[in-house]
């Protein structure tokens, strides 16, 4: 009560009339209204200096349409002062562009960085002010880290400018900021100059789930009555401001000398004021939103309350819409192929940003990971291929502006960057190859005129995080592009090819080194192929298909992928690989696999023929299985088993996991040797497994049963060596494989003598959390150079993505045979996956026929065979995209 007395008085003090001349003391003193915390730099000082830089004979693809085959760009002071064929230039740095790419700078306008950094700890959960569904008074600028490791590997990738948004939970989630992607000590210094600030909205599953059980909204009529609701009370709140202003003026104009008191301020509302300045036009509108009749609904509402969108973000669905998103100018901001973790966005398809372009709309690749922003150039050469493959006209200067010129605009920065034009601020890239190259990688980064990155020196922005922890240089590698032409004729297949016996003529292959054979003939006979070579004869009763020089591969295996034992990843009656917590060995998950699932489809047109189906969760998760992707009852008769365990998921505590599994080791050791003296009857009730569980463990003793081990630091990987040891020690045949182990590249040598196979995921390569914090990008190479037998995955999925994954472990040293092997030969002996892998006599007749490099996001199969059986072409995805191909065409 007293600290109550004390605040009255020493309020009433404050506001008592102040002593001016001769001024009436009776009258209140005015003082303005607090203003908000800085949104941003208004603009590049005029003085700004950097070294000038002349990047000499390159090919400068310029993000407004058209590329320079062989031109200069020349950057002074922060900006692009010159372009084109300069002659007698002065600079103080001179590069040999001759043969490299020159782009602007990539710009993703959906990025977490900064408020969800890595590693991925508790502490670092600063997006998502999931509190209330309307939270409109926080920027996201006061939660980032400008230390986040995910920085300077987005600039690695090209990456120059991103908005980062507050998270999904809420209606409002709050402010975004663009800022470039330099690490800094604070937030800003890496503001963006010029840049809008954005307000994040979103609609859909996320608020209602979020806000369900505390209040609501529950339902899509409420998120929407929400919207209403804040949007009107915002109305309300400025005709409070706008009768205060005026107030005051009069009052300053007329009755400041007076006795009259000035008009009293509304009271402050700082979510008001964001919704405010959204109405006003000052802040862009950016809505996380799937569904077409969503976003439909949105549209209407700006409508209703006198504001733009800028861009939907996600909306996987923006192609049945299109047309309306083109007539009221709507970015769209996108994924290259994500789908169907969700309701809503199970009818997301890989041609949306493609339709979305061809409908007049801008169309917008982001990544809204911090994986996939490494490798946005590749996802918008995926968006194109797609396209193209639906039959669109889409060059790759039109694809490149859906990460460079279309993100601009949709930042409200266009005018500064985006494109290479006189003028415009210096945010550049130098690529050694065609940035829509799998191969591709930034060689030098500049932003506003400075070089950020260097490839060839081993500069990097690196964060203050890693010091000390990432000690080696970049992980670097030149690749020799690979030259497969992607023009063929239309392959015509012979249709009667029920019997399993035709053959290929004119094709080539990829023989151990990686080198191309051929032409080749290959004869497949009842599902084997029994002869192949330059000389082979086809007799002549046979049906023969001429690949007219193309590429044929065994069919590609994914080591690592739930498909077939999921729908909809949230949602728990359309999931069924998941075993449970703790201990499940028993638990095989054939018995929720689904042959038929929508999902093959989508991995067959990869190239993917065989797949190792695996089980989540607990300690040991449980049997996984090898399958081939025919959709058929046979696709699981003679499938094989392989146990997976995980060390990361149990109390995050190595001594408890060590602890734990040799207990379940122990207890069907112990149960086996009961078995043979009692004849097998059930044993007592002391062991904590049933009999099933651990009569499967004695299989993986056995080596009946390889183990897969998600591992990932450096004392994981040696305790599993000590582990395979412990075991042979006892007379076991322990098979151990490693699954990720991002740190085994300091126990290459211990890893090849204890002849431990491990799966990599090229991509993953991120200090994801505190024990993925020694990464480097070339590890594939490391382990294959060190006798380490090597398979490369997506563990995820997005099984579409394997032959990706071999492309960017190309791009980082690893030899083009051994990345093929990776996904081919190396799996299928790992898993004994019999007689596959190969392309020999006496193997399964498992092949695709490409045109063009499977590794590139240009490559597309043509054909595929698996046991050979011709597969069927076609899947959801591109009917989807058929269809609304064909209604914008009316």
């Amino acid at each position: 009560m007293k600290h109550i007395l004390l605040w009255t008085v020493w309020f009433l003090m404050s506001c008592s009339p102040q002593s001016d001349g001769n001024k009436d003391k009776t009258a209140l003193a005015y003082k303005a209204v607090p203003p908000e915390p800085s949104a941003g730099i208004a603009a590049l000082p005029k003085d700004y200096k950097s070294a000038s830089v002349l990047i000499k004979d390159a090919i400068i693809m310029t993000g407004t349409g058209k590329t320079l085959a062989n031109g200069d760009i020349l950057l002074r002071n922060g900006r692009i002062e010159d372009i084109g064929e300069l002659e007698k230039v002065d600079a103080d740095q001179v590069v040999d562009g001759n043969g490299m790419f020159v782009t602007p700078g990539i710009i993703d306008t959906h990025s977490h960085l900064g408020v969800y950094p890595m590693p991925g700890v508790h502490a670092h959960f600063d997006g998502n002010e999931a509190v209330r569904a309307q939270t409109a008074a926080v920027w996201a600028e006061h939660s980032v880290w400008p230390q986040d490791p995910g920085l300077w590997r987005a600039i690695s990738g090209g990456v120059t400018t991103i908005q980062v948004l507050p998270g999904s939970a809420n209606l409002f989630g709050g402010r975004s900021a663009t800022l470039h992607t330099l690490p800094h000590v604070a937030v800003e210094q890496m503001k963006f100059p010029g840049a809008p600030q954005g307000l994040k909205m979103a609609c859909g599953e996320n608020p209602k789930r979020t806000y369900g059980s505390k209040g609501g909204p529950s339902t899509r009529m409420g998120n929407y009555a929400g919207y209403r609701k804040n949007f009107q009370k915002a109305f309300e709140y400025q005709q409070t401001w706008n009768k205060y202003q005026r107030d005051l003026s009069d009052w300053q104009a007329n009755g400041k000398d007076s006795k009259e008191d000035p008009p009293s301020a509304p009271k402050r509302d700082h979510g008001m004021d964001t919704l405010v300045k959204v109405m006003d036009g000052e802040i862009l509108v950016h809505i996380h939103c799937y569904r077409a009749d969503e976003m439909s609904l949105m549209l209407n509402l700006a409508q209703d309350f006198g504001f733009k969108v800028r861009s939907f973000h996600h909306a996987v669905e923006a192609y049945k819409i299109a047309d309306r998103l083109a007539a009221e100018q709507v970015s769209v901001s996108t994924w290259a192929d994500w789908w169907g973790f969700k309701m809503e966005a199970f009818d997301g398809i890989p041609h949306n940003a493609s339709l979305v372009h061809s409908a007049g709309a801008k169309a917008i690749i982001h990544s809204d990971s911090p994986e996939d922003i490494r490798f946005l150039n590749i996802e918008a050469a995926k968006a194109m291929a797609s396209g193209r493959a639906l039959g669109l006209k889409i060059s790759d200067e039109q694809a490149l502006q859906w990460i460079t010129a279309n993100p601009a605009w949709a930042l409200g920065i266009d005018d500064q960057v985006g494109t290479l034009e006189k003028g415009k601020l210096a945010d550049v890239v130098l690529w050694d190859a065609h940035p829509f190259s799998a191969y591709a990688k930034a060689e030098q980064v500049y932003i506003l005129g400075n070089k950020v990155f260097d490839r060839s020196k081993g500069e990097s922005p690196s964060s203050d995080f890693e010091v000390g922890l990432r000690t080696f240089a970049l992980d670097d590698a030149q690749v020799k592009q690979q030259s497969l032409s992607t023009k063929f004729a239309e392959l015509k297949t012979p249709e009667t090819l029920a019997s399993n016996d035709f053959a290929f003529t004119n094709v080539r292959i990829l023989n151990d080194k990686g080198e191309l054979e051929g032409p080749l003939s290959v004869v497949v006979k009842q599902g084997v192929i029994i002869d192949l070579g330059s000389q082979t004869k086809i007799p002549s009763s046979m049906k023969a298909i001429d690949g007219q020089g193309r590429l044929l591969t065994p069919g590609l295996i994914e080591s690592l992928s739930p498909v077939g034992t999921f729908l909809v990843s949230m949602e728990s009656q359309a999931r069924d690989n998941h075993g449970g917590r703790g201990l499940n060995p028993g638990f095989n998950i054939v018995d929720g696999y689904d042959p038929y699932s929508v999902r093959i489809p989508l991995a067959k047109s990869q190239g993917i023929t065989s797949m190792l189906v695996k089980p989540k969760g607990g300690l040991i998760s449980g049997q996984g299985i090898t399958v081939d992707l025919r959709q058929s009852t046979s696709a699981t008769e003679s499938y094989k088993r392989v146990m997976f365990a995980q060390i990361h998921d149990y109390k995050h505590n190595r001594g408890v996991f060590w602890l734990k599994l040799r207990e379940a080791f122990e207890d069907a050791q112990l149960f086996k040797a009961y078995q043979k003296r009692h004849k097998l009857r059930s044993m007592s009730s002391d062991l904590s497994l049933s009999p099933i569980h651990l009569k499967a463990l004695n299989e993986v003793l056995d080596g009946r049963i390889p183990m897969v081990l998600k591992a990932h630091r450096l004392s994981d990987i040696l305790g599993a060596i000590r582990f395979k040891k412990e075991m042979n020690a006892k007379g076991h045949k322990l098979k151990l494989i490693l699954n990720g182990a991002e740190e085994s590249w300091l126990a290459v040598k211990e890893l090849a003598k204890a002849k431990i196979p491990v799966i990599v995921i090229p991509s993953r390569q991120l200090p994801q959390s505190l024990n993925q914090l020694r990464v480097r990008d070339d590890l594939a190479k490391i382990l294959v150079e060190g006798g380490v037998k090597t398979i490369l995955s997506t563990d995820d999925s997005k099984i579409k993505r394997l032959r990706q994954q071999a492309g960017r472990a190309v791009s980082y040293g690893l030899s083009y045979g051994s990345a093929v092997a990776a996904i081919t030969k190396t799996p299928a002996e790992v898993f004994e996956m019999n007689k596959r892998g190969v392309i020999a006599k006496g193997f399964r007749a498992d092949l695709v026929l490409w045109s063009g490099d499977p590794l590139q996001p240009s490559g597309k199969v043509d054909g595929m065979w698996i046991a050979g059986e011709l597969q069927p072409k076609g899947n959801r995805q591109i009917s989807l995209g058929r269809r609304y191909l064909k209604k914008q065409s009316h």
